[in-house]
Formats: C-alpha cells, structure tokens, sequence
C-alpha cells in the first residue's frame, strides 16, 4: 500500500524537508506537518473488531488516522446545504498540517460557499486485488482562513497543486473533532 502522493510529494526523493523551488519561505513551524512515515510507524493499530481466517477488521487509532491522512493529497468533504435532502460531497486537494486539513478553493465555489460551518472529510486507500485498505472519516468546523497572519502560516509550497481547473486561491481548513478509521486486511 506504498503512494508516492501525499504532503511533501512534489518536493522530490531526497529533498529535504521544507526545500521547495528557489525563493519561496520555509514553512512556519505551527505547520509544519508530518514528515512521511514507514509502515510501522504508520499503522498503530487499535482494536480488532472482527477476524476470520482471511481477513482482519481493525478500527484505528487517531493518531494512526492523522498518519494515514497525512500519506494521501486527495480527499473528499462533505457538507449540507440547507434544503437538501442529503450531503454534498466533492473531491479535493489537501494538505495535513498539525492535525489540521488545509485546502484551496474558488471564492465563488461550492465548498466556499456552504461548507463553511461543520464539514466531514474522508480519506482512503483500496487495493481492489487484494480486497484490503484503510478508510479515515474526520469532523469539525470547517472555516476560511482570512486574517493575513494565519495565511502567512499556510506554507503555500506545501498545499498540492488542484486538479480541477481555474483559480483556486481561497484556503479553507477543517479542525477535526471527532476523528475514526478503519483498516481491512487480509491474514
């Protein structure tokens, strides 16, 4: 289940931490984040809920989530709009920064818009052949980060680069509450 993705994955093999492109700042200790961990370190299990003779159900710990969620750059927030009858969920770029989800978004975006209050944000990793994986389901208010002191404190070097298209300069951020994972694998 080894990514490349993740925080510090565009800073290239062999890098070190904070070094990015000439000119641009080291980030700020308050965020600097998780460094990358092995499997061992990553996985610090919890208790087993289920075992059979080829697969073993773990709920994870929260600092193996926060760990786990730092490995991917990929996730998914979802929120309600008033009058909906279910969420919305939508895919996004993100970074892990002292147990923080910080992303970017449009000031006229979806997320901008009604995400701001309480929000959920799921991260995963399946392995469809081996019929394994982990999922990390995180909670809490989910603000715009607006006063130029916090944005200085964003190292804008480690946030990855959208997939979706346009101009995504607005940082939101979750500060999760409530934090739970689950791992699949096989024995």
């Amino acid at each position: 289940m080894a990514e490349t993705s993740g925080v510090g994955a565009g800073r290239g093999r062999g890098a070190a931490p904070g070094a990015g492109p000439p000119g641009q700042r080291e980030a700020a200790e308050e965020f600097a984040g998780s460094d990358r961990l092995t499997e061992s370190e990553t996985l610090l299990e919890g208790a087993d809920l289920a075992e059979t003779d080829d697969s073993q159900f773990t709920v994870l710990e929260r600092q193996t989530c926060f760990n786990l969620m730092a490995s991917r750059d990929i996730g998914r927030v979802a929120f309600t709009i008033e009058g909906d009858a279910a969420p919305t969920v939508l895919p996004v770029n993100y970074a892990l920064m002292h147990d923080t989800i910080v992303f970017r978004s449009t000031l006229a975006g979806t997320i901008m818009r009604f995400a701001r209050g309480y929000a959920a944000f799921q991260v995963d990793l399946f392995d469809e052949e081996r019929r394994e994986g982990w999922s990390v389901l995180a909670s809490g208010q989910c603000r715009w980060v607006q006063n130029s002191g916090e944005l200085a404190r964003v190292p804008q070097g480690r946030l990855p680069r959208p997939w979706a298209k346009g101009d995504r300069n607005q940082i939101l951020k979750i500060t999760p509450g409530r934090v739970s994972g689950r791992r699949i694998a096989r024995a």
